[in-house]
């Protein structure tokens, strides 16, 4: 009898040990009150005596998943070391993403799939080395090859020189992103409530996008046979302050050395202050809503382009529709007289052309923003082993 009743204490014991694996035991003492504002239970025990509030269990261990979604909005840019190229005054970038979140502890894994679209305008600086880009004589960059081709006047057969100038040039680019991010992130929790960092990147997927140029030129002349500069002269075709446009296709961003187009890898990090919007329920531990665990989650953040990102292209900044290799004169004579109808003129990104295809050139995309996120997920409920009546 005494060997039946030791078998009967060592089975009791190994299955205490079994449900106290699946199980957790509490009475809401003070110090998980603390812990349940990371954790997302109710606080409602704060005025309670730990003696009324009963011991409770569930499978709750600490972990979970959760599903949500985020928007985002903020200033964006293209940071680059070119010479001539402006980062401001920038655009906007905004972005909408599905979300899974793991949780285990204070630590958690973010993870999910978005789109996103952003517009940067990239001024180019008035006087830089694109001057010479900038600047053409006779239809040419080079001056020196200009003055060997001087143009005539279709009114009296004179010679002369036209001076041809662009300003206040500036590149909008707007592009289309899917993305995919994966995050880290830790809570920090404290009196005043909960907070978290998170760190990590993104893949961004460039799918869609174009580019405009405004530019404003003005022409100029200095006859051989006459003293002066003559400008403003619309009926001679020197015109002053005249606003030009070129549109394009979306650009075509580079990861790195790669070659590979279009993407790009963001580095991620954020701070913010989450909530709990069913802290306050009032049938403690008897609603359904006891399952629910909604996070809202308000912050700031900053990505950057991990590689170099610049296409490096071999564009021209203006194209004028003027071949300078070109060298019979009366061909050249031909291409001349479309110097006049500044309306043909074209013009490419600054980040497609050949002021941007130095070995040591880089460019990377910038934004500083905030980001609000909504997460919901279904906890087991607890059950109550030693309570009153009212479950307390």
């Amino acid at each position: 009898m005494s060997k039946l009743r030791q078998i009967i204490v060592l089975s009791l014991c190994l299955a205490s040990v079994a449900t106290w694996g699946q199980n957790r035991y509490s009475a809401t003492s003070k110090a998980e009150r603390s812990l349940s504002k990371v954790k997302g239970f109710s606080n409602k025990d704060a005025n309670k005596s730990k003696n009324a509030l009963g011991l409770h269990s569930s499978t709750y261990t600490g972990s979970g998943h959760y599903l949500g979604l985020s928007v985002d909005g903020g200033w964006s840019t293209f940071l680059s070391n070119i010479q001539g190229v402006q980062s401001t005054p920038g655009g906007w970038t905004a972005s909408g993403k599905f979300l899974y979140e793991y949780h285990n502890g204070n630590f958690f894994l973010q993870t999910g799939v978005g789109v996103g679209i952003q517009q940067v305008t990239t001024p180019l600086k008035s006087s830089s080395t694109t001057d010479r880009a900038s600047t053409f004589l006779n239809g040419y960059s080079d001056p020196e090859l200009g003055r060997q081709h001087p143009m005539t006047d279709p009114y009296d057969g004179m010679k002369f020189h036209m001076k041809q100038v662009f300003s206040d040039r500036s590149d909008m680019a707007e592009l289309y992103y899917a993305q995919l991010p994966i995050n880290f992130g830790y809570y920090i929790a404290g009196q005043g409530g909960v907070g978290y960092v998170m760190l990590g990147a993104q893949v961004n997927y460039a799918f869609g996008g174009k580019t405009r140029s405004n530019a404003t030129c003005t022409s100029r002349a200095v006859f051989e046979k006459y003293i002066g500069i003559f400008e403003e002269m619309d009926n001679h075709g020197f015109r002053k302050d005249v606003p030009i446009s070129s549109t394009g296709g979306q650009l075509p961003i580079r990861l790195g050395n790669t070659g590979v187009k279009n993407l790009d890898i963001i580095g991620h990090i954020e701070g913010g202050y989450e909530f709990n919007t069913f802290e306050a329920i009032q049938q403690y531990r008897t609603s359904k809503l006891d399952n629910t665990d909604c996070r809202m989650r308000i912050s700031a953040f900053i990505d950057i382009s991990l590689p170099n990102i610049a296409p490096k292209g071999a564009n021209k900044l203006y194209d004028l529709n003027f071949n300078e290799a070109e060298n019979d004169q009366s061909k050249i004579e031909i291409q001349q007289r479309g110097l006049y109808d500044f309306h043909t003129f074209k013009m490419s990104h600054a980040f497609t052309t050949d002021v941007a295809n130095g070995s040591k050139l880089w460019v990377r995309n910038f934004t500083i923003g905030v980001r609000f996120t909504i997460l919901f997920s279904l906890r087991p409920q607890q059950r109550c082993i030693l309570c009153d009546p009212w479950r307390h």
